[in-house]
């Protein structure tokens, strides 16, 4: 049975009866929603949008921030050295075994980058420098914490024992490489008697202090005499006696010398300033 056909629909249905308007149309069609959708909302007059502040623009490409020190996430420690070689501890223990060791190089003011000499070796880590509040910190590929930049390493108990103790029972020096010296500090009337020794230390995560000879026929001359109530060493002894920790000695302010030979306001004034006395 014939059915009648709308005129409407034939005029509708008429450009993509021609071949050569088909393939225009049919992509007018479904390209021009999709520009509508993407098309973004007019800004408001007299309304810009904030710009977006990327914190390395902040640094001076021509003057680059100085990289060489210490890195801390409050958990684990690097060090880059200035002669391009880095250690990295899982703790801030900086006397302890490091777990990583390697050489650095700097690929840009914002960018360096870690090269470990463990086998096999891992990807170099890409450290990416920015700023806050002027301090210096970095992401460190791989690890997840940002890292901050100091000149001095954080401080541990181990610092507190290095330096020179003195007292009845000899002197001895605690050096940071972990080595140390003793020698006695008055003669002993014996036919044997060890009268100084060198050796390595160390200070035990549970506080107690390692003594290693570098003799291996030698005993340890010196051990732990007197802890405080927070468990750290105050004394040590010998044989001979107690030794206890000298203070440090107090860095020397300088302060800059008045240079006698500066030209005072009236030397160096214009004569042609002063009134003459003669008329």
């Amino acid at each position: 049975m014939a059915r009648a056909i709308d005129d409407s629909n034939v005029e509708f249905l008429a450009p993509f009866r021609s071949g050569d308007l088909r393939i225009p149309a049919l992509m007018f069609l479904l390209v021009a929603p999709l520009v509508a959708a993407a098309s973004p909302p007019d800004t408001p007059p007299g309304e810009t949008p904030p710009p977006r502040i990327v914190t390395t623009l902040a640094m001076d490409p021509e003057t680059p921030r100085e990289i060489v020190g210490w890195w801390s996430d409050g958990r684990s420690l690097i060090e880059v050295a200035r002669d391009g070689r880095y250690r990295r501890w899982n703790d801030l223990d900086r006397f302890d075994r490091p777990s990583d060791l390697g050489r650095w190089h700097r690929e840009n003011h914002a960018v360096f980058w870690l090269n470990s000499y463990l086998l096999p070796a891992p990807p170099p880590r890409r450290v990416a420098l920015w700023l806050r509040d002027e301090v210096l910190m970095a992401d460190v590929a791989r690890l997840k914490t940002p890292f901050m930049h100091s000149a001095t390493p954080p401080r541990v108990p181990a610092d507190d024992l290095i330096g020179r103790w003195r007292g009845p029972g000899g002197e001895l020096r605690l050096d940071p490489d972990l080595t140390y010296t003793w020698t006695r500090s008055e003669a002993v009337d014996a036919p044997i008697a060890i009268t100084s020794q060198r050796g390595r230390w160390r200070l035990l995560p549970d506080g107690r202090l390692l003594i290693e000879p570098f003799a291996v026929n030698q005993r340890p001359m010196i051990r732990v005499a007197i802890l405080d109530d927070a468990n750290r060493i105050v004394e040590l002894a010998s044989d001979s006696g107690g030794l206890r920790r000298e203070p440090p000695r107090p860095r020397p302010v300088t302060t800059p010398a008045a240079n006698p030979e500066a030209p005072t306001r009236e030397s160096v004034a214009d004569p042609g300033d002063r009134r003459s006395d003669r008329p």
